[in-house]
C-alpha cells in the first residue's frame, strides 16, 4: 500500500484517504517469528504540510502467538491507531514499514490463553492448568518467602 506524494503535494493541508488490505505472511519480533491469519486491515488518512505528510493510519487483524506462561498456541486480535509524521521524499511513501511497525506495536508483550492461566511448573514442567505437580516436585516443598511472614498475619 503507497500514497502518491504528488497528489499530496498539490493540495496542501487536503486531508487524502487511503483504506486495503496488507498482505504480510510473517513478522519478526524479538527474535521469534511470528504468522498473520490473514491480511492486516489498514485505513490511512493522509495530509501534506511543509515537506512533512502528516499520516493517520489504522491497523486490525490477527496473529498467531504463543501463551507467555503455557506456551500454548493462540490467535491474538489487534487493533492500533497512530498519528505519525513523515518526511515525504520520493515519488511515494511506501506504507508498508508503518503498518508492520503498528503491527509490531499493537500486540501484546505477554500474550495469555486466558487471564487466570497458571502456566508452568518450573520444577516438574507440569501444565499446571491440566495437571497437578508430579510427586516428588520441589515446587510444592518450597517453604513462602521469609520476607512476607508480616504480610500473612495480616491477612
Amino acid at each position: 500500500m503507497r500514497l502518491e506524494l504528488a497528489r499530496l503535494r498539490a493540495a496542501p493541508g487536503r486531508r487524502f484517504h487511503a483504506a486495503g488490505e496488507e498482505e504480510i505472511p510473517s513478522l519478526d519480533w524479538w527474535g521469534e517469528t511470528l504468522s498473520l491469519e490473514g491480511p492486516v486491515q489498514v485505513t490511512a488518512s493522509a495530509f501534506y504540510q511543509g515537506e512533512r505528510v502528516f499520516l493517520t493510519l489504522r491497523v486490525s487483524g490477527r496473529i498467531h502467538r504463543r501463551c507467555s506462561r503455557c506456551l500454548a498456541g493462540l490467535v491474538e486480535h489487534f487493533s492500533r491507531k497512530d498519528f505519525l509524521e513523515v518526511a515525504a521524499e520520493g515519488v511515494y511513501l511506501e506504507l508498508r514499514p508503518f503498518i508492520e511497525s503498528q503491527v509490531r506495536l499493537a500486540i501484546s508483550p505477554r500474550p495469555l490463553c486466558r487471564p487466570d492461566c497458571r502456566g508452568l511448573c518450573p520444577d516438574c514442567g507440569v501444565d499446571l492448568n491440566f495437571e497437578a505437580h508430579r510427586p516428588g516436585c520441589g515446587a510444592q516443598a518450597r517453604s513462602p518467602d521469609p520476607r512476607l511472614a508480616k504480610l500473612r498475619e495480616l491477612l
